[in-house]
């Protein structure tokens, strides 16, 4: 009786590279809310706790809010904003961050992570 083993390995060689993908867990849940020369709200991308990135609208412009959670429990960030989580921000100089996080609905302390702003018409992928 012939070893099927050898035949067994030719026929699972091919799905090898059919391996799930890999994630890693983040260190920290990042939230970045984008804005246009007006002021106005035009896109976010986020990674989340679970390594899992989405983005949505136009992320490629100079303004915007970056808010930050620390996901392994390790202190260190340093929140600019009283009651955000907002590490930093750029904006155009009539915009206000307070303005500014009215409009991007800044995350208020103590939130596990920051969340999509699922409300702006944008449609998400997951690069």
């Amino acid at each position: 009786m012939k070893n099927p083993l050898p035949m067994l390995a030719l026929v699972a060689l091919p799905f090898l590279g059919f391996a799930g993908n890999a994630h890693a867990l983040a260190q920290n849940a990042t939230s970045h809310k984008y804005f246009d020369e007006n002021g106005a709200l035009v896109g976010q991308d986020i990674r989340l706790c679970s390594a899992l990135s989405y983005h949505a609208g136009n992320t490629h412009t100079a303004y915007l809010i970056t808010e930050e959670t620390n996901c392994i429990g390790n202190p260190g960030l340093d929140y600019i904003v009283p009651n955000t989580i907002i590490t930093s921000y750029t904006l155009p100089g009539f915009l206000s961050i307070s303005t500014a996080c009215g409009v991007a609905e800044c995350e208020h302390a103590g939130v596990a992570e920051p969340s999509r702003l699922l409300d702006k018409g944008w449609t998400w992928t997951n690069p």
